[in-house]
Order: structure tokens, then sequence, then C-alpha cells
């Protein structure tokens, strides 16, 4: 029997989408519309997953970008087509870079609203 002696190199950067290893709460709902892998969602008013919207105002220098979070459920780890299944992360540790959120928005702008229902950004 061998062993594999050789020195391992091991990253740290975020190129993965989890960044915890403990209990994940999870949920299966509907999606509204077409939801990316890595999404924040929010729950619409029938009760079906919808993604965070962005909206800027203005141009240059003086554009504003305001991010609507109200509703935010969770992430979603898989990619879900409009009106399937899938699985929603209720809670748990992810890389920020990995998120994909609307253009304009950044993750410092879903960072709280995220930590409040147990989600936490590395």
């Amino acid at each position: 029997m061998s062993m594999d002696l050789a020195v391992k190199t091991y990253r740290c950067d975020p190129h993965h989408f989890e960044a915890g290893v403990g209990p994940v709460a999870k949920a299966v709902k509907v999606a509204a519309a077409d939801i990316p892998a890595h999404a924040p969602v929010v729950l619409n008013s029938d009760g079906k997953l919808a993604l965070i919207t962005a909206t800027t105002t203005g141009e240059g220098d003086a554009a504003k970008t305001t991010v609507s979070t109200a509703g935010i459920y969770g992430v979603t780890p898989d990619s879900i087509r409009k009106d399937e299944e899938g699985p929603v992360y209720l809670t748990g540790e992810y890389f920020a870079d990995s998120l994909v959120l609307p253009e304009g928005a950044t993750a410092a702008d879903v960072e709280v609203p995220l930590r409040n229902i147990g989600i936490f950004l590395k």
C-alpha cells in the first residue's frame, strides 16, 4: 500500500459559492421568472421566487443605483426555470464575489438584508 506524501497546495480565494461548512436550512419554491444560480431572491406577492431589482437614475458621476431587497428570502444554489420548483438556501455562509446580482448592484447592497435572515457573506 502506498501513500501520497506530496505537498498539496489549496486555495482559499472565493472560487466556490459556499463558504461555510455548517448545516444550511433549505426550501423548495416555484420561480416567477428564470433565475440564475447563486442569485439572491425575494418572494413576490404570489409566493414565488423573483430576482432582486436594481434601478439606476442619473448618468455619469451623478448616477445612483437603488437596490430593492424587500421580501428577501434566500439564495439559489442552482438555476431555476420559470414556473418550475427549485431549491433555495435560507441560511449559511457564501462568498460575496460568487453572487449573481443585477447590473449596478453590489454585494454591499445585499449584505445587511441577507444577514438579517441568517445568510452571511465573506
